[in-house]
């Protein structure tokens, strides 16, 4: 079988740090060019959302919403674009931030919600078609909040200005999305895992955002309701994947339409990273992706669809370095799969490769 283009350039590729590599994908996709020859259709709607197909690029990929167009040129069914805060954020200034480990298909990063903040992404985002595009913002409090107020014992005061936060956020990017994803689960800002393992975060963070999201669709007319999901991280406090037992205190205050709409399942894993990467700190460890995340992500995915209600979206990510790979999320209950580190090592290619063998799955 002939070598696809990307698959031609990749020792060239390889040889770049990882952060230069992506600065080069980036810039290729701005590319007004069509960049696949056959997009696949294979239609999926929930509540009145209607995707072409069920693959999307994960978040992380496109921080700052430079590249909307490009993702879409690729075929993606959705893209799933931050997270973004309320004001700009350089990110971990420990290097490296970013690599890869090519033996076990891994990414590293320990980048720490670098962004440009709302005003510079809603601006891009103003440049689009009018109305909610099948983009998905992920959304979390600044760092700086989080370090200030979220290692100490004042939860409440964390959650104030968290919440402001966020709505900050909803407000500005709310007539461009069709759906939010609150980021909690970040391994790489300090103390934010810790609000989310802790009691309480349901109904001081979710549960207002869920709301506030109600009362712009109301105020905008919007007939389709804009969806909220929760962003999981793929292990518990103690660095053990999840089971039903272990997920259910975390799940049970979400479980219901009127805190949030679904779930993505999983974010990077800590444990991971500490087990086996030689740039982790125990400050900074950084989080792993990529193919030893998908196990993870499939317990996740097992667990949540026997706790959470039907009516709940599940998406997944983790580990997708194949068709095979989409299929195996699937199949353990998510209704929509993103890819992000598969794409690194298999090309943009990976995105038709999945959409085509989720479409044709039993």
């Amino acid at each position: 079988m002939a070598a696809s283009p990307y698959e031609r350039i990749w020792p060239l590729l390889r040889h770049l740090g990882a952060e230069g590599a992506h600065r080069l994908a980036m810039l290729a996709l701005r590319s007004p060019l069509p960049l696949v020859r056959e997009r696949v259709s294979d239609r999926f709607e929930w509540r009145g959302h209607i995707f072409p197909n069920r693959v999307g690029v994960a978040a992380g990929f496109d921080k700052n919403a430079a590249v909307v167009r490009g993702m879409a040129g690729l075929g993606a069914g959705f893209v799933e674009v931050g997270t973004i805060l309320n004001r700009p954020w350089a990110g971990q200034p420990l290097r490296p931030r970013l690599d890869r480990d090519e033996a076990s298909r891994a990414i590293w990063n320990r980048l720490g919600f670098p962004s440009e903040g709302v005003t510079a992404v809603t601006r891009r985002l103003s440049r689009l078609a009018p109305g909610p595009q099948r983009i998905a913002c992920n959304i979390a409090p600044h760092p700086l909040t989080v370090k200030e107020y979220g290692s100490g014992s004042d939860f409440s005061r964390f959650a104030e200005v968290a919440r402001g936060e966020l709505f900050e956020l909803v407000d500005a990017l709310h007539p461009f999305a069709a759906f939010f994803v609150m980021n909690l689960s970040s391994p790489n800002t300090a103390g934010l895992r810790a609000a989310l393992y802790g009691s309480g975060f349901a109904d001081a963070l979710v549960a207002p955002v869920r709301a506030r999201l109600a009362e712009r669709d109301a105020e905008s007319g919007r007939s389709v309701p804009t969806l909220l999901l929760v962003k999981l991280p793929p292990e518990d406090a103690e660095g053990v994947s999840w089971s039903p037992e272990r997920l259910e205190p975390l799940l049970k205050p979400l479980a219901d339409l009127s805190v949030c709409d679904g779930f993505v399942a999983v974010n990077s894993s800590i444990r991971l990273a500490r087990e086996s990467v030689r740039h982790a700190t125990p400050e900074a460890p950084g989080g792993v992706s990529g193919a030893p995340l998908l196990p993870l992500a499939l317990a996740a995915l097992t667990s949540i669809r026997e706790l959470a209600p039907p009516e709940q979206l599940r998406i997944g990510v983790g580990g997708v370095l194949s068709g095979r790979g989409a299929v195996a999320l699937h199949e353990a209950g998510a209704h929509l799969v993103e890819v992000y580190s598969g794409m690194i090592y298999r090309g943009p290619g990976l995105l038709m490769e999945c959409a085509r063998a989720l479409r044709d799955a039993p």
